[in-house]
């Protein structure tokens, strides 16, 4: 069946779609929107309008034999129609559906927000009704062990992932009302490897801050885009120093992640460029060569290096540098998993105190490795990211995903394996640009060279 278009006209998108409404219902397919000028002579004097096209919603077609599942989910539901327990539903994965399930989330967000707002606080707790000797709350919370009311914070979160839901299924359900110009960005976000839920988020932020006619460039609406990852990304601007006060950086982080060698690139890149007193000091004693690696960098860097094989002799080395600028320290690789090593790697960190803790991370690892990597090794207290090995991949919706929800800032990059080269001061608009290019132009340039 060929399907007809029918445009809508008025000074407002509410007029427009309310005569779209009245005439093909509330089920109708949103087509584009469009800012146009009428009337007029000679191009002055034009009234600018709203028109929307849209089409009717078409008849179920046939589809696929149902599931074992799915001919289950449908007899139950016939059978409460059919006793009057509820009214019949519409089908599973219909629009119909889709757009329950959305109401469905918004009411959680509104009821969670009322409670919120009648929830006393803790310090200040207003008069109870009592029954008797009884004092009954006006709240009713979820029954939970050692817990008389639900906590703010946790109220809070609730409210945070209803409404990230929405978002999703506000973005990803067909006539939604999301612009249709968003919609090709917001699968390109995903091809990046940037989840559905912040992907969702930058598409729903686009959409508030531009109007018609910014979306309708694809230039303009992607730059709009770059604004958005920017701003949510924290940096920490890389480790400052001071003429007379040594400061001590420990690079922490799991096997295999670049550790040895980004802190090499870190060493020569104050000791060349700021003209930096560096030592180094390398607690990496299980990984085999580790120690002479790091001493071949220090040969030809020329600096002083020091071994320590347990936290005294961690102690005696940091004496030893006392009069440097900056002593690089490097930790023991190893599975965040294995509490022994973890717990070897926290005795030596106790041993050193140092000022910053860089995580080492690689950016092509999966998210959720990333996130179960940061969780285990929040023990050892980082205070910023350092992601390697961006040259080896070219999804980093990952590495902006972490970013975003950490509340560790970003501080370097490695983008390959050149020393002291490779290494680049991390910043919001760099990460923009990957996000963003890379959903555009699939393969597109390195961040060696964005």
């Amino acid at each position: 069946m060929t399907q007809t278009f029918h445009t809508f006209k008025g000074e407002t998108l509410d007029e427009a779609y309310r005569a779209m409404r009245a005439k093909l219902g509330e089920d109708a397919l949103v087509v584009q929107t469009a800012t146009i000028t009428e009337g007029g002579v000679l191009g002055f004097f034009a009234k600018k309008l709203v028109q929307v096209t849209a089409a009717a919603p078409q008849p179920a077609s046939p589809s696929r034999p149902l599931t074992l599942a799915e001919r289950k989910y449908k007899a139950v539901g016939e059978a409460q129609a059919a006793s009057g327990t509820r009214p019949s539903s519409p089908p599973v994965g219909s629009d119909e559906r889709m757009q329950d399930t959305v109401a469905y989330f918004q009411k959680l967000v509104s009821d969670a927000q009322g409670r919120m707002a009648q929830s006393p606080a803790p310090a200040r707790a207003g008069p109870s009704r009592a029954e008797g000797n009884a004092v009954v709350s006006p709240i009713l919370p979820f029954k939970r062990p050692g817990a008389s009311a639900p906590e703010e914070p946790s109220i809070r979160h609730e409210i945070g992932e209803l409404r990230d839901m929405v978002k999703v299924l506000f973005t990803e359900m067909p006539g939604a009302g999301l612009p249709q110009e968003l919609i090709p960005h917001y699968r390109a976000l995903l091809e990046c490897g940037v989840p559905r839920t912040p992907a969702a988020r930058l598409v729903a932020a686009c959409a508030e801050a531009a109007d018609a006619d910014v979306l309708r460039d694809p230039r303009a609406c992607a730059e709009r885009l770059r604004i958005e990852v920017r701003k949510r990304i924290a940096v920490s601007g890389g480790i400052a120093i001071r003429a007379g006060k040594r400061k001590v950086i420990a690079l922490v982080g799991p096997t295999g992640v670049g550790k040895t060698t980004n802190l090499a690139k870190l060493a020569a890149l104050y000791a060349v460029r700021e003209r930096a007193r560096v030592g180094l000091v390398t607690a990496d004693t299980y990984r085999v060569a580790a120690t002479d690696q790091l001493k071949v960098y220090a040969t030809i860097i020329g600096l002083d290096m020091r071994i320590a094989h347990n936290p005294r002799e961690v102690g005696e080395a940091l004496d030893a540098f006392a009069q440097h600028d900056i002593v690089f320290m490097d930790t023991a690789g190893g599975s965040p998993f294995n509490n022994a090593q973890m717990g070897d790697v926290q005795k030596i960190l106790d041993a050193a105190k140092p000022d910053e803790t860089l995580l080492v991370l690689g950016a092509a690892t999966p998210l959720e490795d990333l996130r179960a990597t940061t969780a285990r090794f929040s023990c050892l207290k980082p205070t910023s990211l350092f992601f390697t090995k961006l040259d080896e991949t070219r999804r980093y919706g990952a590495l902006y995903a972490l970013a975003e929800e950490s509340s560790l800032p970003l501080a370097y990059f490695s983008v390959g394996q050149n020393v002291p080269d490779d290494i680049v001061l991390a910043h919001p608009g760099m990460v923009a640009d990957m996000v963003v290019r890379t959903g555009e132009k699939r393969g597109g340039s390195s961040p060696k060279t964005s």
